[in-house]
């Protein structure tokens, strides 16, 4: 298209100048520069019919695009309610009214019954595993202190037992151990010989 256009500029400017310049500064005959008329008129023919072919072929394709838009079933999204602008400056957020849905609401309550309970389950082993752990290191310490060492009965009830009178205790095996077991109104009982001795108890002398 260009090509015509360049081509029937040079013939044009062929044409003005050997039929008005040459013969005003030259005194040639004009008649023998109208054989550049034809081909000048010609080629500016050709790039107009060209460009309104480009033009045409260009409104064809924009009228095609857009009857597709208009029969596809594919839509821009669009919000209902107001949409408030936002400041990117002032860290400011768009506010979006989203349509309230049953089903989505039910799922994200599910969703967080379940977080509730697992976060429960998780803190219910955590204390349970550190339970674990002080028992563990409590009964080691016990094992290499005598003054921890637990001292139960059959039942599990404390079996160092306390003279209230004396403030003497007696370990299970003491030879005074069992007449103090038959004194009930002056006794109490402890665990371990540190709590015997916290409380103000002393062993029997040997």
């Amino acid at each position: 298209m260009w090509i015509a256009y360049t081509i029937g500029l040079v013939f044009l400017i062929m044409l003005v100048k050997s039929m008005i310049i040459k013969p005003i500064l030259f005194k040639e005959k004009w008649q023998a520069g109208a054989g550049y008329g034809i081909p000048a008129v010609l080629c500016f023919l050709l790039f107009f019919m060209l460009a309104y072919l480009d033009y045409s072929s260009e409104q064809v394709y924009f009228k095609d695009q857009k009857d597709r838009y208009t029969t596809s079933s594919w839509h821009p999204p669009t919000v209902s309610g107001s949409v408030t602008p936002s400041n990117p400056a002032g860290g400011q957020y768009v506010s979006v009214p989203i349509p309230q849905n049953k089903n989505l609401e039910d799922g994200l309550l599910n969703l967080q019954n379940d977080l509730n309970a697992l976060e429960k389950d998780v803190a219910a082993k955590t204390a349970s595993t550190a339970a674990s752990t002080s028992t563990t290191a409590y009964a080691a310490s016990a094992s290499n202190d005598p003054k921890k060492q637990p001292y139960m009965d059959d039942n599990g009830k404390p079996a160092i037992i306390g003279d209230t009178d004396s403030k003497i205790y007696h370990l299970p095996g003491d030879p005074y151990y069992d007449k103090e077991m038959q004194k009930l109104s002056n006794n109490v009982y402890f665990r371990t010989i540190e709590e015997a001795e916290t409380a103000g108890y002393r062993a029997i002398k040997g």
